[in-house]
């Protein structure tokens, strides 16, 4: 008999779960329940509660498209105090702390991946490791869940 989990566990088992299904397009609900450990009818309950659906359909701006717009803003900074007369060509404070801000916001998305990017690079793993090797897969998708749970906590 399957111990309850605790309100907390519950919470990061949904959690991973919406992430599996708004992120990765995992809507199977059978194989959804395996990979979270719950039933399908709960997995049915959240999507239908949570509107699911309706998140996928909204997925937040990709990482190169974040980067591109930040790109964009701080090289119409740039030109702007290019644009201006001699002896005048400098930031001001407020202008300098905005560039500062894009310059350290580049720089974390060219260096940090979020938990969504982290669960996609490993979806794509198992994806491409399925066809070759179903038992290989299997055995991924095993520590891939573990990973991600840990990312959860």
């Amino acid at each position: 008999m399957k111990k309850r989990l605790t309100k907390e566990e519950l919470e990061r088992v949904k959690s991973h779960a919406k992430i599996l299904y708004t992120r990765e397009g995992l809507t199977l609900q059978k194989e959804l329940a395996q990979r979270v450990g719950v039933s399908e009818n709960t997995i049915s309950k959240w999507v239908i509660e949570g509107k699911w659906e309706s998140l996928k359909k909204n997925f937040l701006l990709t990482r190169e498209e974040r980067m591109s717009d930040l790109l964009d803003e701080l090289t119409e900074i740039q030109e702007f105090i290019k644009n201006q007369p001699e002896g005048r060509r400098f930031a001001d404070s407020k202008l300098g702390d905005v560039r500062r801000k894009l310059i350290k916001d580049i720089k974390e998305l060219e260096t940090n991946a979020s938990r969504e990017e982290i669960i996609h690079a490993l979806t794509k793993l198992i994806q491409f490791v399925r066809p070759e090797n179903l038992n290989d897969a299997r055995i991924i998708t095993q520590w891939a869940d573990v990973f991600i749970k840990t990312l959860l906590r």
